[in-house]
């Protein structure tokens, strides 16, 4: 496993070192679209990055419609991740809903808040294991009613749960060389209502980003607290991140997060659900710097820190160029210098509506499935599996049956 020392200044060193960066820049300016299809920065060209990779590029685990082995559905795809090759996972990590986002083979206790969720067994289990980043898409049923006007003590409320999570994670894994990120899951849609595309904004939208970011300086002001206060000799790290996802939006004068939310609070880190950019490597990167435009992220990671929080391909649905698509698009995210890349998701979680009626899950036929995955539910891997794993490790290792 690496070291803490692959730290954000460490990791900014590597990136600087991708040969595509002045392109990124070039890009950002619009002077030539059509280089974001430069090859030079992606990452199957450059195998001698393999270790950085395996600290960067992960994969996330989520309502899965299948599982592979009688063990605890947390810990078995937190295990399957690892021996894929990569040491970032991500996770959902909500108390009230633990037992549907990773129901097989599960007994969840029953959980209030986030400090509960993380004291859990299978948690407790997946803290220890060697991963070097988590990222939990955390979210707490206090958190209900953000939208809504209220008083001070709400807010004050969310800051002492989320102080009270990461005080417990010092005190419990302050010893782990581990960097714990917690984020939001597609800000534009919690801020709007989940596929609400706002051609047309709401009265009241610009009340609604004012709210949104005084949930996430109340999330952020927990964090910074239990942080400054972390034990002396502490080499786990928590940082908290917003993620959005309709950053294109706002090249159509339409209100979005990024524009109108991230320039209102100091956060660690923005995350970034990138489906409205997948068109090729110059969108990508276009989107990438626009979020940069309005992101105010503070010291620890410097300016500018943005990663990939979410980005799949459904093969079922696009099984064309898999291979060439996810080469060109990390390579332009890498090249646009995001620290981490999230890729969605091992365990395919969406049914394909196209065969509807679907058999109830575990769902055994991949016809039934969208194609989000690395490994498929006969657990051979997937084309995108193929190509991750080859990322993540030497091509003379054994692997998963393809």
């Amino acid at each position: 496993m690496t070291s803490p020392a692959f730290s954000p200044q460490s990791r900014r060193e590597f990136l600087r070192t991708l040969p595509a960066l002045a392109l990124a820049a070039r890009l950002a300016a619009a002077e030539q679209p059509e280089a974001g299809r430069d090859t030079s920065a992606s990452p199957s060209r450059h195998p001698e990055r393999r270790e950085q990779y395996r600290d960067m590029i992960g994969t996330t685990l989520v309502h899965g419609q299948y599982f592979l082995t009688t063990k605890p559905n947390l810990i078995e795809g937190a295990e399957k991740m690892l021996e894929l090759g990569t040491r970032v996972g991500k996770f959902w990590f909500e108390p009230g809903r633990a037992a549907r986002d990773n129901a097989w083979n599960s007994d969840w206790p029953a959980m209030k808040t986030l400090r509960d969720l993380a004291a859990s067994p299978y948690w407790q289990t997946v803290f220890r294991l060697p991963f070097t980043t988590l990222m939990l898409n955390a979210h707490s049923p206090g958190e209900r009613g953000w939208n809504a006007e209220q008083p001070p003590e709400f807010y004050a409320h969310i800051t002492a749960e989320w102080e009270e999570l990461v005080h417990y994670l010092y005190a419990t894994h302050g010893d782990r060389p581990l960097t714990i990120i917690l984020q939001n899951w597609e800000g534009d849609w919690q801020l709007r209502g989940t596929g609400v595309l706002w051609d047309t904004p709401p009265p009241d939208w610009q009340v609604r980003c004012t709210r949104y970011a005084r949930r996430l300086a109340a999330r952020q002001e927990g964090v910074n607290r239990a942080r400054a206060a972390a034990p002396a000799g502490s080499v786990l790290r928590v940082v908290h991140a917003v993620e959005v996802n309709r950053v294109a939006d706002a090249w159509k004068g339409i209100p979005t997060l990024t524009e109108h939310v991230l320039p209102l609070v100091e956060v660690d880190l923005v995350s970034y659900s990138c489906y409205d950019a997948m068109q090729d490597g110059p969108t990508l990167v276009r989107a990438i710097e626009t979020i940069r435009r309005f992101a105010r992220t503070g010291a620890l990671f410097g300016p500018g820190a943005v990663y990939l929080g979410e980005i799949g391909i459904p093969e079922n649905v696009h099984p064309e160029r898999i291979t060439e698509r996810w080469d060109e698009l990390l390579g332009a995210a890498l090249a646009a210098r995001v620290l981490y890349i999230s890729q969605w998701q091992l365990y395919c979680n969406e049914p394909d509506p196209r065969t509807a009626p679907h058999p109830a899950p575990p769902i055994t036929d991949p016809q039934h499935l969208r194609g989000f995955w690395l490994i498929r539910p006969d657990g051979s891997l997937s084309e995108s599996g193929r190509y991750f794993q080859s990322l993540w490790q030497p091509q003379n290792k054994p692997s998963l049956p393809p």
